[in-house]
């Protein structure tokens, strides 16, 4: 049997850590992640208007990935 990662487990317990009675899944923040971008680049303030999206995507870096793409995108439209 392999000996558990240190670092695997310390990230576990951090996500536990950090974990909230309600949450928003991938396919939930992905739904709304156009609108989100459309506002943070008017300058409405995301924090209050959506703070779950805003949450998950400090903590999910596969959707991190897809608001940074979409926020480069809109700024290259503009």
């Amino acid at each position: 049997m392999q000996q558990p990662n240190p670092a695997m487990i310390q990230k576990i317990m951090g996500m536990l850590e950090n974990t909230q009675e309600i949450e928003l899944t991938c396919d939930e923040v992905f739904a709304v992640l156009d609108q989100f971008v459309e506002l943070a680049a008017r300058g409405e303030d995301v924090s209050n208007l959506l703070p779950l999206v805003e949450r998950h995507l400090s903590i999910c870096a596969d959707c991190k990935e897809e608001y940074d793409t979409l926020k480069r995108m809109m700024a290259g439209a503009v």
